[in-house]
């Protein structure tokens, strides 16, 4: 196997081979590097050894883009782990997710572990029991990538007119069934090989011992302040003194623990019981099928038992639309994903998640980009970046036009990934003009959506030493709504739906809004080559395209891939209420030639 990349956040780049790990951290990382240079350290002390400094390491990550420069200069420190590979936002969750690997875990074992772990450490992002997850998992024994949709619906009492008059409110009249414990749940069932406690393991004792308060969890608690205050079960765990949390603070979520653990021993109880029913008649147990009923049943708990019953009480009292039977109802799928050849002669396609899932936006863009020459540009070039932007904003129209919950509007995969319709987009580009919104559809057939009309979010990957492969992003929307005694935070994610009459997102109950989620993978020549995410509503494909363009056709490593400066267009209804599109071009830190030249384009805000 070739060597990939592997990147975490701002400044910590992963090597990876068959045989080795490489990690490179700057010099202010070393407490997280140090951990993961002894694999068979306790994980209970690898912990509390990098309590000091759990810090956020960014959000945007990209892994397995090759021929990365050797690591080990005097700026950075350079260590080793044996054959597995875990990238995400925070320190603690990606210890979860290598010591799950190294207890014999899969790939899919580790996600679910880093996602429970993430749920802990970084609340107001996202939450592996109150929010929703699409993900992409390659398995190398199958030789497939498969997609799973872990996004609940809108419960059966909402309406659109109600929706209208309180869409600018908090509250959990905001919130959709939390799909993603039973995506993960099916991951676990189909792909994974460790009992449920033991994946649970790690978020349960950092839930228990508790963590650092990290500066980006003081900031959104400060920006969150009014709806804590209006709180009491989210004040108990982030005003415990009555007086706001500091920096370095430690944060506990003991109720969070104790949902986890109850998940965990209805896994085993029903581990048990089936166990002796699986027997044949000389004793001996199936221990797939005892497994499967176990899984069903961490997911009937939840789903069908008393954390439905604690979610729906507290929808009730704040006239939200959830019902117990909402969540009966519920089950998650593990999907077939979507995919284009973006690069034949490089053997390179490039995966992401279907419908509901927005993730067919990178791919049109890409789509769409596939017709530009970009042998004599830098990636910072003004022609690049106008060439990008416009892809971009052409797939949003689309993706505003068509894309919505498939089992509700018929979304036109098939035509929109036409390669030949990319190739029709591209020469809609004016090399001289940027565009603005309204923009039409290129497509012949009607449209859905009126064109006249009208952050909250963590992204991580693992790879294994079977080669297995895990790309994720999951979301919850920051208002620090927690669920009683559980510990639950829920999501908001209804505000991310609209009410226009012929708009493709509409709300529509027992129907899932189209989810900003969407991790992607590239393989070249069948094999995981790039896997990638980044977060932020509208922003994710727009980043994830850029991430994508700078590895494969301008020739940057991991680390530079997410260094480079971004921007992101606002030109289409953005995801969030109130839905104003702002048709302008906010750029990072580009040399001020190169925006002067974007400006004489027509862009605006840069």
């Amino acid at each position: 196997m070739e060597t990939v990349d592997f990147l975490a956040g701002d400044d910590v780049v992963y090597g990876a081979t068959t045989d080795n790990l490489t990690l490179r951290v700057e010099p202010s990382r070393l407490p997280f590097a140090l951990e993961h240079r002894f694999p068979n350290m306790n994980g209970s002390l690898r912990r509390r050894e990098i309590l000091a400094g759990s810090a956020g390491v960014g959000l945007a990550s990209v892994a397995g883009c090759t021929d990365f420069a050797n690591p080990g200069d005097e700026d950075g420190a350079e260590f080793d782990v044996d054959s597995a590979a875990v990238v995400s936002q925070h320190e603690l969750a990606t210890v979860a997710g290598l010591e799950v690997l190294e207890a014999g875990g899969t790939a899919a074992d580790a996600a679910v572990a880093v996602a429970c772990s993430l749920s802990v450490v970084e609340p107001w992002f996202s939450s592996a029991l109150g929010g929703g997850t699409w993900a992409l998992y390659y398995d190398a024994e199958a030789d497939e990538v498969t997609s799973v949709d872990g996004v609940g619906p809108v419960g059966s009492e909402a309406t659109a007119e109600d929706f209208e008059e309180r869409a600018g409110e908090d509250g959990v009249h905001q919130a959709v069934v939390p799909g993603a414990w039973d995506g993960w749940m099916l991951w676990l069932e189909a792909y994974g090989e460790l009992d449920l406690d033991e994946v649970l393991s790690p978020a349960i004792e950092t839930a228990r011992e508790g963590y650092p308060a990290s500066p980006e969890l003081i900031d959104w608690l400060g920006t969150r302040s009014d709806q804590i205050d209006r709180r009491p079960a989210a004040a108990e765990i982030y005003r415990p003194d009555g007086d706001a949390l500091e920096e370095g603070d430690t944060v506990y979520q003991e109720e969070m623990a104790e949902t986890f653990e109850a998940l965990a021993a209805a896994y085993e109880d029903e581990l048990d019981e089936a166990d002796g029913e699986t027997d044949d008649e000389d004793g001996n147990g199936t221990d797939d099928e005892a497994r499967s009923a176990a899984i069903q049943a961490a997911r009937d708990y939840f789903y069908r038992g008393p954390i439905a019953e604690a979610i729906v009480d507290r929808s009730d009292e704040e006239d939200g639309y959830l019902t117990l039977e909402d969540f009966e109802a519920f089950e998650a799928e593990i999907v077939d994903p979507i995919s284009i050849t973006y690069d034949e002669s490089d053997g390179v396609e490039v995966y992401q998640n279907p419908p509901n899932s927005q993730g067919i936006t990178q791919l049109m863009a890409l789509n769409v980009l596939k017709a530009v020459d970009f042998d004599d540009l830098e990636s910072d070039d003004a022609d690049a970046v106008h060439a990008q932007a416009e892809a971009i904003k052409l797939a949003f129209a689309d993706r505003y036009h068509h894309v919505g919950d498939p089992d509700r509007v018929d979304v036109p995969v098939e035509d929109l990934l036409d390669e030949d319709y990319g190739a029709e987009q591209a020469d809609r580009i004016d090399p001289e003009e940027a565009m603005e919104w309204p923009v039409d559809t290129g497509l012949e057939s009607e449209t859905t959506a009126n064109a006249a009309d009208a952050d909250h979010t963590t992204t991580f990957h693992v790879v294994d030493e079977d080669g297995n492969a895990a790309a994720v992003t999951t979301s919850l929307g920051a208002q620090f709504l927690v669920v009683g005694d559980t510990g639950i935070h829920l999501n908001n994610r209804m505000r991310m739906l609209s009410v226009e009459e012929d708009d493709p997102n509409r709300i529509e109950p027992g129907y899932k809004v189209r989810h900003t989620s969407n991790p992607y993978m590239a393989l070249r020549d069948g094999q995981p080559y790039v896997l990638g995410g980044n977060t932020g509503v509208d922003t994710q494909p727009q980043g994830q395209t850029q991430q994508f363009l700078h590895v494969h056709e301008f020739g940057h490593d991991a680390q530079s891939a997410v260094d480079h400066p971004r921007f992101v267009s606002s030109a289409f209804p953005p995801t969030d209420h109130p839905w104003v599109p702002a048709n302008e071009l906010e750029m990072e830190e580009f040399p001020e030639d190169v925006i002067a030249d974007l400006e004489a384009v027509s862009y605006t805000h840069l």
